[in-house]
């Protein structure tokens, strides 16, 4: 049976209410004084009759308590009109929610923190996964995971989003406003770009170990004709890093053996060579160079120098050996790996064409540019290098890789087509800054010029972690108390119901006063 609790109810006009509930005194009056004439008497003593008569006129006689009663409801529901009776919806609770990044549910660590979340479910909390439209955990999958089996961590694997998990953080708290909110991931850094938004003081982060390293296979080329260069990364929650290193080149179907990498097997395809590892990844072995050329004309001879010293330095670290051309005209043949061009030409137009996945295009600061005193700190040296000069060349939809100090651009890139054109706002030369003479260039240049491999094999792998003093920011400004007449859900205006409600009262009123007037009458006729 559904109860409706009597604070649901609120009146608008309180005080005009109780006034027009006074109304109740009418019908009570003429239930309580009714004026009844005496009977007629044909004999007897006039003295005698008289007496009576007045005796009857002062006499309170109730009758008719359901007409009473009927016409006190009609003046009772018409006073609740007046008053604007309204029913409020009652609000629901608050229920804070428990947020869990869906690499967390995939992975071991969630046994770690399992016991502090079923508390808070206990409390009432909801569970939900932090990722779009933040969906609810289902009570049986919650179980499921207590013991999971590989299906199930395998399914859920499938369904990680590449989602940045500040963005979701401040999307849950405009989600759930008010209300109290404690967030479960990795500390993967992966899932973490951008600065950190403003979050309310009502949201608890707690960031959940992961594993602390790991090693993968990055690439594989043919040196030579016996041998194979490997790329072996590692990473750790402070950096990833890679080291190359040569092994022989095994018989089709033998294994390769590489220290900390147990299962990995050289096989030949009909598409090539490949490395087979432990968990099943193919790695493609590569047969061909990394081909290079360097267009330049007289104007800018001295920044040849300058790439050509920094390509043969970056060529150490390449998993294929390098093949670098220098020429004032391009060559004869498709576009190679990479093109440095230095001249203050345009490019030519048919490569918006031949240029294929993989093909890159630098290009230099060109014209005399102008001068700018600022500094570019390098990532892996943390050393600042001087920015003398930049071009006034603007880049339109670029995407900025490097900026200075300032926030200005300093090497940005665009599509060329099916490949990618670098723009490098300075150049080499001391004249224009100190790159060129910087130790850390090749270790900025290395990254770029590698040849291109799958981003989800290095998102895989990435152990680095983040920095919990992040969290630990100053939270965004307590948002003005809101009322509760905001939050809660609108009032139904009970008006029109109570004056419908009056309208039969009203009729059934009349409908009874006639009946009973009709008996009176022939009650007194047959008198």
């Amino acid at each position: 049976m559904l109860a409706l609790p009597l604070s649901a109810f609120h009146v608008l006009h309180p005080t005009a209410g109780l006034l027009a509930l006074l109304g109740v005194l009418v019908p009570l009056l003429v239930y309580l004084w009714n004026r009844r004439p005496a009977r007629v008497v044909q004999v007897g003593s006039l003295r005698w009759l008289e007496t009576a008569a007045n005796r009857r006129l002062r006499r309170l006689n109730p009758e008719q308590l359901l007409l009473f009663l009927l016409r006190s409801a009609l003046v009772g529901v018409l006073a609740l009109a007046v008053a604007g009776l309204s029913w409020q919806e009652p609000t629901p609770p608050v229920r804070g929610q428990v947020l869990l990044s869906p690499d967390l549910l995939a992975s071991s660590a969630l046994a770690a923190v399992r016991p502090g979340i079923d508390s808070l479910r206990q409390q009432g909390y909801e569970l939900r996964q932090l990722r779009r439209g933040f969906p609810r955990v289902p009570a049986r999958t919650w179980a499921r995971l207590a013991s999971p089996t590989p299906s199930l961590t395998d399914s859920l694997r499938a369904l990680l989003p590449a989602d940045n998990l500040w963005m979701r953080a401040q999307q849950a708290a405009d989600s759930f406003p008010n209300r109290p909110l404690r967030v479960f991931s990795t500390a993967a850094l992966r899932r973490f770009e951008g600065p950190r938004p403003a979050l309310p003081a009502t949201l608890r982060w707690q960031l959940i170990p992961t594993p602390d390293s790991a090693r993968w296979l990055q690439a594989a080329a043919l040196v030579g004709t016996d041998s194979l260069r490997l790329l072996v990364g590692r990473s750790t929650e402070e950096a990833s890093t890679f080291r190359s290193l040569t092994v022989r080149r095994p018989a089709n179907g033998a294994s390769v053996r590489v220290t900390g990498l147990p299962g990995i097997s050289y096989q030949t395809t009909a598409n090539g060579a490949q490395l087979r590892t432990l968990d099943s990844t193919i790695v493609p072995v590569r047969t061909t160079p990394v081909r290079a050329w360097l267009l330049t004309d007289a104007a800018y001879a001295l920044e040849a120098r300058y790439w050509r010293a920094a390509v043969q330095a970056v060529s150490v670290g390449l998993v294929a050996p390098l093949q670098l051309t220098a020429a004032t005209q391009a060559p004869a043949g498709p576009l190679p790996d990479v093109v440095i061009w230095l001249k203050d030409a345009p490019l030519p137009a048919a490569w918006q064409q031949a240029a294929v996945p993989g093909t890159q295009v630098w290009r230099v600061g060109r014209g005399a540019g102008r001068a700018v005193s600022s500094t570019f700190i390098p990532t892996n040296t943390q050393t600042a290098v001087a920015i003398r000069r930049l071009d006034s060349l603007t880049v339109a939809a670029a995407e900025t890789v490097w900026q200075d100090a300032a926030g200005r651009p300093l090497l940005v890139r665009q599509a060329l087509g099916a490949g990618t054109l670098y723009d490098l706002r300075t150049r080499l030369h001391p004249s224009w800054s100190a790159l060129g003479e910087s130790p850390a260039l090749p270790g900025l240049l290395l990254p770029l010029l590698q040849p291109p491999v799958a981003p989800t094999r290095l998102l895989a792998h990435d152990q680095r972690t983040l920095d919990p003093h992040q969290l630990l920011t100053t939270a965004a400004p307590a948002a003005a108390a809101v009322s509760v007449a905001d939050d809660a859900p609108p009032a139904t205006d009970l008006r029109p119901w109570v004056v419908l409600a009056a309208v039969l009262l009203f009729g059934l009123e009349r409908l009874l006063s006639g009946r009973a007037a009709g008996r009176l009458l022939t009650a007194t006729a047959s008198v």
